[in-house]
């Protein structure tokens, strides 16, 4: 259950949960209710702030799929030097601090999780929820995978950093683990992927592989084309053959003329009339391609989307094309 603290709030009342809380820490020693110095330990419950676990994967160990049980990342960067196997369904993870403030972005999380030598998180259960987490992908590695298993994966209020990262077309962000995985109702909601490397183009941040029923909204797609010796992202987020669902509410934002984007949501293979919906989406002028690229006319369906004009203009204009 969530831990009552001697100021009488509860901890893990975000989300509100019948579980247990499982606490954890980024490094041997940590700071909590104004102690400095104290030992994580993998040896440890991990059921208080005050006896944190000292890893992600000890965390999923101790945890019950479907039982409500929550995760909590104190902050600071977490680091799995193997892809961390999120196999059990039903768990939430959440990195602190956190304090949602409606469904826009927010501050950028101060908990993360990256590989060290692979991919950082692999998702194969159904039901399991990302809050306030910053996932760094490392080069030629992916920052967190999932099958067609993992129905429900939900990430709110996460983002994606990869900004520095060694550019690579296999340094993606949050991708299925093959583009025939095709896991249900999937919800991206309220994150922040952010680009720019020098050299070489990243991969996708966002890669929906086949899911179904999906839905990708109010988030912010970002490219820095302002860092040194900057390149153009070939392409930030894929939709593949069989999939269906909707970008709703998403800004597409390219900061750099000189450095653009080639494409901001690219769909491959798509054989179905009207499989994929964007509703109300917004794109800067510095996209050197199309909003939305690779797709048949009849694949996707389009209301209200919008590339802005230099200056003011008139406002934008209506994106009528996803060729």
């Amino acid at each position: 259950m969530g831990y009552i603290t001697k100021y009488g709030s509860a901890w893990g009342a975000i989300p509100q949960t019948p579980g247990k809380v499982l606490w954890v820490s980024p490094s041997d020693t940590y700071s909590v209710d104004g102690q400095t110095g104290v030992s994580a330990s993998d040896g440890a419950d991990g059921l208080s702030p005050e006896r944190a676990l000292r890893t992600i994967a000890q965390a999923v160990t101790l945890a019950t799929a479907n039982a409500g049980d929550i995760i909590c990342l104190l902050p600071g960067a977490h680091t799995t030097t193997a892809a961390l196997p999120v196999s059990k369904a039903g768990l939430t993870f959440v990195g602190l601090p956190y304090q949602p403030e409606g469904d826009g972005i927010q501050a950028i999380p101060q908990a993360s999780i990256t590989g060290t030598a692979a991919i950082g998180v692999a998702v194969t259960a159904a039901d399991v929820s990302f809050y306030n987490i910053k996932f760094i992908p490392i080069t030629q590695f992916q920052a967190v995978t999932f099958t067609t298993a993992a129905h429900r994966l939900r990430f709110k209020h996460c983002m994606v950093d990869m900004v520095g990262v060694t550019g690579h077309a296999n340094t993606k962000g949050i991708t299925g683990t093959g583009a025939t995985q095709a896991p249900v109702g999937l919800r991206v909601q309220s994150c922040f992927f952010r680009a720019g490397v020098a050299t070489t183009s990243s991969g996708f941040a966002l890669d929906i592989s086949a899911a179904t029923e999906y839905i990708v909204e109010k988030c912010l797609i970002y490219h820095n084309g302002f860092i040194a010796s900057a390149v153009a992202w070939t392409a930030a987020c894929k939709v593949n053959d069989n999939s269906n669902g909707v970008w709703r509410d998403n800004d597409l934002i390219a900061s750099n003329v000189a450095v653009a984007v080639t494409g901001f949501i690219v769909g491959v293979t798509m054989t179905g009339a009207g499989q994929v919906q964007f509703f109300g989406n917004r794109t800067t002028v510095n996209t050197s391609g199309a909003a939305f690229t690779g797709w048949a006319a009849a694949d996707a369906d389009l209301c209200n989307n919008y590339i802005s004009t230099v200056a003011g203009g008139t406002g934008g204009t209506l994106i009528t094309s996803t060729t």
